[in-house]
């Protein structure tokens, strides 16, 4: 979903967390990173003022458009390993979603001596493009900040798309990946459709038609391509709702974790009877199984 539409049940969590002071923009991107625009849909503001126990947060521009990296307060990770958010605004101050809607997973991998990071590609959905800005992304943590050269993903709800659309890609650039009631299916959210439409960022989105799509399906989607994460020995842990109505269960982390599991990966789905897409909060956003997969 569009940043308004994810997180409509999830910013009762996020308003009840604290925030506090303010940082500068990063020279050169505006206040809130925008460089592109969805064309005729809405967009939430996010803010690089967030304030972390645990970490300090040094914003970024790569690609032409916002990131961030934050670097735990205490010692080190010895294997300089990071958790990668998307999307990105999870992290953050959001005008929509509230103060840090993953505190507990960002707070607890700084804690843990992990840095964290994230890039904005919008609701890019797993694009070519959008992978390229990743990629990009990527390099330059490596090689500037000598980040360990497999990253843990978070992808939530539509971030699903983008952190697979990556990973199936990139696997050798992915240790781990947490999903969150993700989308790993095209045709299950947000539809052919609207992803052929004016949907996706400007610059980022797959920019073909429906006829196209259909025909070259298999080629983007990630529930079609596990093949790549299963050989590079990707470990996958998902948390959906069996009552989620955005993002339904069954035909996205169902179906990945049977393909997932047929080819002998390894992956767990944690099962929350009952729940919507984000709600209850707890579930989702302070497992603590969720976040011992994470960072073991």
């Amino acid at each position: 979903m569009l940043r308004w539409l994810s997180c409509n049940v999830c910013c009762l969590l996020a308003a009840s967390l604290a925030c506090a002071e303010s940082a500068p923009a990063p020279t050169g991107i505006p206040a809130h990173g925008r460089t592109y625009t969805i064309a005729g849909l809405p967009q939430s503001d996010y803010t690089m003022d967030a304030v972390y126990e645990h970490g300090a947060l040094t914003p970024l521009s790569c690609a032409g458009t916002a990131a961030y990296i934050i670097a735990p307060k205490g010692a080190v990770d010895s294997e300089r390993r990071w958790v990668w958010i998307s999307n990105l605004f999870l992290a953050l101050n959001d005008k929509d979603c509230g103060p840090v809607m993953q505190r507990y997973y960002v707070e607890g991998a700084l804690a843990k001596g992990f840095h964290v990071a994230g890039i904005d590609v919008g609701a890019s959905c797993g694009s070519p493009k959008g992978a390229a800005v990743y990629k990009a992304f990527y390099q330059m943590l490596v090689k500037e900040y000598q980040l360990h050269p497999k990253a843990r993903m978070i992808g939530q709800s539509n971030g699903g798309l983008i952190t697979y659309g990556y990973a199936f890609r990139y696997p050798d650039h992915v240790e781990r990946v947490l999903g969150i009631f993700p989308a790993t299916d095209l045709t299950s959210w947000p539809g052919l459709d609207r992803l052929c439409g004016p949907f996706s960022p400007q610059g980022l989105a797959y920019g073909l038609g429906r006829a196209e799509m259909e025909a070259r399906l298999k080629e983007f989607n990630p529930i079609d391509n596990t093949a790549p994460l299963v050989k590079a020995g990707v470990k996958a842990y998902h948390l959906h709702g069996t009552a989620d109505d955005v993002v339904p269960m069954e035909p996205n982390s169902g179906e990945f974790a049977r393909r997932y599991k047929a080819s002998g990966g390894d992956i767990t789905v944690e099962i929350v009877e009952g729940g919507s897409h984000g709600a209850p909060l707890k579930s989702f956003f302070e497992s603590p199984a969720a976040l011992a997969f994470l960072l073991e």
